[in-house]
């Protein structure tokens, strides 16, 4: 896979609820660029430029504008335990709260695993 486009997956899968959060304020046509983008996720299909057009961002802006994160939306919890995206299609990582549940790849859907 494309290193910028294994960038824009990871930030993707990394801020996905808050995409879907967002794009409920925003126009349909918003809301349907969403779905295609998870689609094309799910896919294992390129998604940078869609991203891109959904972030209304030039060049590789969508990844870095994913990446920055949210307001309040960082580190802090224990780091034991890691998991990984379930296919290895992206870098992202997360962090569940010690006993809390296995955290699911929010564009497969699946668990992801330990790492």
């Amino acid at each position: 896979m494309d290193p910028a486009e294994r960038m824009a997956l990871t930030a993707l899968c990394a801020e996905l609820p808050a995409l879907r959060e967002e794009c409920r304020y925003q126009p349909e046509s918003a809301r349907r660029l969403l779905a295609r983008v998870e689609e094309e996720a799910r896919a294992r299909r390129p998604v940078l430029a869609l991203l891109d057009q959904l972030l209304d961002g030039g060049g590789d802006e969508a990844t870095r504008q994913l990446s920055g994160g949210l307001p309040g939306m960082g580190a802090g919890q224990a780091d034991e335990e890691s998991f990984g995206c379930p296919d290895d299609a992206c870098d992202r990582t997360s962090v569940p709260v010690p006993a809390g549940p296995v955290p699911r790849c929010l564009v497969l859907g699946a668990a992801m695993k330990r790492r």
